[in-house]
């Protein structure tokens, strides 16, 4: 598997940042990913738990930095604390050692983890090396009853609007309607709505009224908002 050279880049950026907040962190950053152990193994269940104990305290990405999160495809990096992003420069090595088998030992570590890694670990799929190979575990993602790990995925995150099928995606938005996510927080939703979720929107909000039940305001935005060629209707 090649590996593209902006994708290269990005643990090194990743571990810039940590060095500017905690140079112990990032002395303990280096020495874990010189010999990464691959998702999914004990070596990295305990170093990505160790890794949540560093940087308390350190403040979160600003500033310049910002900019940089962006052009890597964190969406919202304002939203990342310190101990987000040295989990995430310590992923990004040890799925990049990984190779073709990746996908099935991340969703391994995914299984294996608490909510708050879960979420370190959707929210960061874009940085990960040939990022599409990871939406099958995105999309179970979407699946999940517990809200922090859903939002995670659904929330402030560019992979679904990149890699999501349109039937997936579609079903992601509904569900964030349902939940009270606010589809605000749904990246790329704006180019992704299609007629087709605007009558599965339709449907639910008859449903909604049908039951006598209050129709969530974003619905109704949902459905009033222009299609991406700025019409309304199909």
């Amino acid at each position: 598997m090649s590996t593209r050279p902006a994708e290269r880049r990005t643990q090194p950026i990743l571990a810039l940042l940590v060095a500017a907040r905690d140079p112990d962190g990032a002395a303990w950053l280096e020495a874990t990913v010189a010999a990464p152990a691959l998702p999914g193994t004990p070596g990295f269940m305990r170093a990505f738990a160790a890794a949540s104990r560093r940087l308390r305290g350190s403040p979160p990405p600003q500033g310049d930095e910002l900019p940089a999160l962006r052009a890597l495809g964190i969406a919202v990096p304002e939203r990342w604390s310190a101990q987000r992003l040295l989990r995430a420069a310590l992923l990004v090595a040890s799925v990049e050692a990984t190779g073709e088998e990746a996908p099935a030992r991340l969703t391994a570590a995914f299984r294996t983890s608490d909510s708050e890694e879960r979420a370190v670990i959707l929210q960061s799929l874009t940085l990960l090396p040939d990022p599409a190979r990871f939406a099958p575990l995105a999309a179970d993602a979407c699946r999940s009853s517990v809200q922090p790990v859903f939002e995670a995925v659904a929330g402030d995150n560019r992979f679904p609007s990149a890699f999501f099928a349109e039937p997936i995606f579609n079903q992601m938005v509904l569900k964030a309607v349902f939940t009270g996510m606010p589809l605000a927080r749904i990246v790329g939703l704006a180019e992704r709505t299609t007629p087709a979720l605007r009558r599965m929107a339709a449907d639910f909000r008859s449903e909604r009224r049908a039951a006598g039940r209050v129709v969530p305001a974003d619905l109704d935005r949902l459905l009033d908002a222009p299609f991406p060629d700025g019409t309304t209707t199909p």
